[in-house]
């Protein structure tokens, strides 16, 4: 029995706190912008970290969430980073977000470029040609004329060429797909006269890019951006 009053009594306590705080509870409001912009972003969810409540922007970028003070405020949308604020008088706020920098896909024909060298490879194969780039040494001591009819006949050393130049050119395909003109545009403030000097001078490897995450190629590109502009100050 003495159980039973102790949770009813903790029950209606938690309910009398929970009322008190509803009714210390205020609307907080203000207005969403884009940053550096005076565009109003609508549909931006507002959460309430404590209360878990949850509003979205108006189409005018009008927000209007309950609250207490010291409550934390997260805005938060896909092509926006987050941003925080802490409640504490209630005065209207305006709260600016800064925009993700998405890097654009480029479509490229990689996979018919692939098809493409597979056909040539083909061709090959069907003139009894195998070269697959190593030169097989142990001919040299075993099948002395093997050896030099693998790497010296006409047709081998054309395949040894497209070979190497298939290999480049789908390194080329992989690169570009992330360091390429509207990547390198949406980054830095680069003109059209400059982006392809730029592209010669900063082009990276494959290996590079395949090590590099997004935000590695953003800050590779703005240090080398810095650096193209030094460079063309000094040979002014």
């Amino acid at each position: 029995m003495i159980i039973k009053k102790i949770i009813l009594f903790c029950i209606f306590s938690f309910a009398a706190l929970n009322g008190a705080n509803a009714q210390n509870a205020k609307s907080q409001q203000g207005l969403l912008y884009k940053t550096g912009t005076n565009i109003r972003l609508g549909s931006i969810q507002v959460l309430n970290k404590r209360s878990l409540a949850k509003e979205r922007s108006s189409i005018l970028g009008v927000f209007n969430i309950l609250a207490l003070p010291g409550d934390t405020l997260r805005f938060s949308s896909d092509n926006f980073q987050s941003s925080y604020f802490v409640v504490t008088d209630f005065v209207d706020q305006i709260i600016f977000l800064e925009p993700v920098i998405q890097l654009n896909e480029v479509v490229v024909k990689e996979h018919s470029l692939k098809n493409d060298i597979k056909e040539v490879q083909r061709g090959y194969r069907e003139k009894s040609v195998f070269y697959t780039g190593t030169p097989h040494y142990y001919y040299l001591v075993l099948k002395p004329m093997t050896f030099i009819y693998e790497n010296f006949k006409s047709e081998v050393i054309d395949a040894r060429r497209f070979n190497r130049y298939a290999r480049r050119e789908l390194a080329y395909y992989k690169v570009t797909e992330r360091f390429n003109d509207a990547a390198i545009k949406k980054i830095v403030p680069i003109n059209d006269a400059e982006l392809e000097d730029f592209e010669l001078d900063y082009f990276p490897s494959l290996v590079q890019i395949n090590s590099w995450n997004d935000y590695d190629l953003i800050n590779y590109i703005k240090s080398s951006f810095a650096d193209f502009k030094n460079d063309l100050k000094k040979n002014k």
